[in-house]
Parts: structure tokens; sequence; C-alpha cells
């Protein structure tokens, strides 16, 4: 077993390791809320439009697409290029009012890309994979706006893309995301912490 498994991962593509490691620095970067974390994800995502088209996840690879431009967004948003006003942007819990549209656009977008993949006959696993897309979409856009609720939805994302990659054996992805869902429980009790320190020092 452990042979297979040593076998499989030294044959593993180089832009897998590239993706792994990608990642694993801005999401450590952006638990500290550095805005160098944003060159890291586009790099990361960068790689993932390739992975996800190599293996037929054609939501995933449609949202690392978007999530270029997102990741480019949260940049600007983050070192202050993009504001609306004079303070710099704080971690704070999304407002109430946007719950409902969080949630219908997850369900918008699992059943109408779920359906759309589905009738090109390729995709595989399609309705799972526009859920996974949706919840990630939703915690990019929170992510790049410091609400603490993005990292709940990166953890949901994630433990599919685990069970995808794992069953693919794609053992880079695997080893990622499972970090992932480690760093985003991380990522919430920092952001946490960092939300009481400021209610209490306001």
């Amino acid at each position: 077993m452990l042979d297979t498994l040593w076998a499989q991962l030294v044959a593993t593509s180089p832009i897998d390791w590239f993706a792994m490691f990608t990642g694993i620095i801005g999401v450590s970067l952006s638990i500290k809320e550095r805005v160098s974390a944003w060159p890291f994800f586009i790099l990361c995502y960068s790689a993932y439009i390739y992975i996800s088209f190599r293996s037929g996840y054609y939501a995933f690879g449609g949202m690392n697409i978007a999530f270029v431009g997102i990741a480019a967004y949260g940049w600007g948003k983050w070192s202050g290029l993009i504001s609306n006003n004079e303070h710099a942007l704080e971690v704070s819990h999304m407002p109430s009012k946007h719950w409902l549209l969080v949630a219908a656009f997850m369900l918008l977008c699992t059943f109408g890309v779920g359906t759309l993949l589905a009738q090109t006959g390729e995709a595989r696993l399609p309705y799972l994979d526009a859920f996974a897309t949706s919840s990630a979409f939703a915690a990019q856009w929170m992510l790049s706006r410091k609400h603490i609720e993005n990292w709940i939805f990166w953890i949901i994302s994630d433990c599919v893309y685990v069970g995808f990659f794992f069953n693919d054996k794609i053992w880079p992805s695997v080893i990622l995301f499972s970090i992932f869902i480690g760093l985003a429980c991380q990522g919430w009790r920092e952001w946490k912490r960092s939300i009481t320190l400021t209610t209490i020092t306001a």
C-alpha cells in the first residue's frame, strides 16, 4: 500500500505540487490577514484551471478562472486600493441581509450549473461539482471582504473536493485540500479572536 502511494506521489505532475504549495502559502497568509496572500492565490487558481479541466471537473475549472479575477479584487480590497472609506478592512461577520442572497445564489448555481454540466454528458458528478463550486464562490467573496463565515463555506467545499481527488488518486490535491480544511478551522479561530479583540477595544 505504501509502495503504491509512494509511486503515485513520485509520478505526480509538477503542476499539482505547484498548486499545493502556493495554495498552502496563500491560505496561511490570509489567516494572518496578509495582503501578500493574494498573489499566491492567483498562482494556485491558475494551476487549478489546468488540473480541473484535465480531470473533467468543469464547474471547478470555471470557478478557478473566475477566482483569478476575484483574487485580484481581494488584493485591491485588502490593500485599500478598492475601498469606500478611509478605514482599513477589518474582520467582521457577514451582514444578515446577505445570507438570503448567498443561499439563493448557491441554490441557483447548484441546480443551474449542475444541469448544464449534466447535459454535456462528459462532466463527472455534475451537481456535486456545482454545489462545491457555489460554496467556494460564496467563500471567496466573503474572504475578499473579510467576513469570518468564509471559513465555514471553505470547509464545506473542501470536503467535497477531497472526495473528488481521493477518488482520482490525485494525492497532492488530497493532501492540499485536507490541509485547507485544517487551515480553515484555524482561520475561523484566529478571525473569531480578532473580532473579539476589536469589540473589546472599540
